[in-house]
C-alpha cells in the first residue's frame, strides 16, 4: 500500500512538474526519515520470502533474483544481501543498519557504524563500500585507507599516520623484492592528504617504516644481511624521493588555488613549506592540529 501511495505522489509530481520518474524517486527517497534496523532482519527476510516479479524495463533473463524487502521497502537481490553479511561477517547478525538512502531499482546505501555500503539492486551480488564521509558516494582510496580521496585531507593527522601505517603494513605483506613496493598510487594521496594539513614529515615516516623497514631494524639488517639492506635502503631512498616530489607538487597546486593566506591575506611562498598547511604563510597563522607534532594535547 505504501509503495503504491508512492508511486501515485511520484506521478502526480512528473504531471506537475513534467520532471521524469527516476529525479522524482531520487528526490522522495532523500526527504524520507532515516531507517534503522538489524542485518538480521533482512537475513530474515532473504531467507523466507518469496522471489519477486519486477518490471525492470529489460529482459528478465538479464535481472536478478530478488524479494519485495519491508526492512528496506522496496525490491532487493538475494545475493546482495547474503554480500553484505559477509562484509559483516565480523559484526553479525546483530549488527545495526541505518538506511541512508534508496532509489527503488537501482541502488540503497546502508550505513553500519562508520562503514557505508551501496547495494546496486539491479544486478546480482553488486555491492561496493564507500567512503565514511556521510553523505559521500565515492568509493575510499583503499580498504584501510577508508575515505576517498576528496575527503582524506579532512581527517585528523592522527588518523593519516595511523592510515599510513596500516597501509604500509598491508602493501608491503609478502613482497621480497623492495623495489616493487615503489611507486603506489595510495600512498601519493596519503601524502597530498597529509601535505594539506603540513604534516608531510610525520605521515612519511609512519608510511615508510611500516612499508619497508623501521630505520633501527634497518641498521641492523645491514650488519647481518647487507645485500638485502642495501637494496631496502635504496628502494626507500628512492620512495622518499618520489614522495617528496608529489608533496612539492601538491603543496604548489593548494598555494596557487588559494592565491594569499587564508588567515592575514599575505602573500604565499611560492618555495615549498611542508610542515604548515600550503593555505597559510607561516605557522603563526596555521591553526594548530591535534594530532600533529608541537601541537597543542586536546
Amino acid at each position: 500500500m505504501k509503495d503504491k501511495k508512492r508511486k501515485a505522489a511520484i506521478r502526480a509530481e512528473m504531471k506537475a512538474t513534467g520532471r521524469r520518474y527516476a529525479a522524482i524517486a531520487r528526490e522522495m527517497a532523500t526527504r524520507a526519515p532515516a531507517r534503522t534496523f538489524l542485518l538480521q532482519d533482512l537475513l530474515n527476510e532473504c531467507a523466507s520470502f518469496p522471489p519477486a516479479t519486477v518490471d525492470w524495463g529489460f529482459p528478465q533473463e538479464l535481472a536478478p533474483a530478488v524479494f519485495e524487502s519491508q526492512v528496506l521497502g522496496g525490491a532487493v537481490p538475494f545475493s546482495t544481501v547474503l554480500q553484505l553479511a559477509g562484509a559483516l561477517a565480523q559484526e553479525g547478525r546483530a549488527a545495526r543498519l541505518t538506511l541512508e538512502a534508496l532509489h527503488p531499482l537501482e541502488t540503497a546505501i546502508v550505513a553500519c557504524g562508520a562503514r557505508r555500503f551501496d547495494l546496486v539492486l539491479s544486478q546480482d551480488s553488486w555491492m561496493r563500500e564507500l567512503c565514511r564521509t556521510p553523505a559521500c558516494e565515492r568509493t575510499p582510496v583503499h580498504e584501510v585507507i577508508v575515505h576517498c580521496d576528496a575527503h582524506l585531507a579532512e581527517r585528523p593527522v592522527r588518523e593519516l599516520i595511523d592510515m599510513a601505517r596500516e597501509w604500509g603494513c598491508w602493501h608491503s605483506a609478502g613482497v621480497n623484492d623492495p623495489a616493487l613496493l615503489m611507486g603506489s598510487p595510495d600512498a601519493d594521496e596519503l601524502v597530498k592528504a597529509a601535505v594539506n594539513q603540513g604534516a608531510y614529515e610525520q605521515v612519511a615516516t609512519a608510511l615508510l617504516g611500516a612499508c619497508f623497514d623501521d630505520p633501527d631494524t634497518l641498521e641492523d639488517r645491514l650488519i647481518w644481511d647487507e645485500p638485502t639492506g642495501i637494496a631496502i635502503r635504496y628502494a626507500m631512498d628512492r620512495e622518499r624521493l618520489r614522495l617528496q616530489q608529489v608533496a612539492n607538487t601538491e603543496a604548489r597546486r593548494i598555494r596557487k588555488k588559494a592565491e594569499a593566506c587564508t588567515a592575514c591575506g599575505a602573500d604565499l611562498p611560492e618555495w615549498a613549506v611542508l610542515n604548515i598547511p600550503p593555505k597559510f604563510c607561516s605557522k603563526e597563522c596555521a591553526p594548530r592540529i591535534p594530532g600533529k607534532a608541537g601541537a597543542d594535547p586536546q
